[in-house]
């Protein structure tokens, strides 16, 4: 999709907005533009500083990894990747774990380490998936 100019279309209600890929973004944006960006076929936004994806309303799919403790495993491999350890919540034996100090996601995204490993027969349960929505 090339570059349209903004235009109201007659009859049906609806305006077409500009488009093309994520190399073809306006160098110095005005605050508030709005795009459809072609390379990852998602609206954008410039938010004065950088371009932002507009997300889908909707509920998002929450993923529950669970795990058993053995008294000596430091990773588990996560059912899908994630992007960071404020993108999970972690319980070990039903007490909220903090995402700092206590784990962090390893392996591009696909594992959790613990700094102790959980002990033997501790039910460990990894909520994943919160920070995404619908596409």
């Amino acid at each position: 999709m090339g570059f349209l100019k903004n235009r109201v279309i007659p009859g049906i209600g609806g305006a077409v907005v500009p488009g093309g890929t994520t190399a073809n973004r306006p160098a110095s944006p005005a605050f508030g533009l709005f795009r459809f960006n072609s390379s990852t076929n998602f609206m954008e936004y410039f938010n004065g500083t950088e371009y932002k994806t507009i997300a889908n309303a909707g509920e998002a799919n929450i993923t529950v990894d669970s795990f058993t403790g053995d008294n000596s495993t430091l990773t588990f491999t996560l059912s899908t990747n994630v992007s960071a350890a404020d993108q999970v919540i972690v319980f070990v034996s039903n007490i909220y774990q903090q995402p700092t100090g206590v784990y962090t996601i390893t392996g591009s995204g696909a594992d959790i380490t613990f700094t102790a490993a959980p002990l033997a027969s501790e039910p460990i349960n990894i909520l994943h998936g919160i920070g995404k929505t619908p596409n």
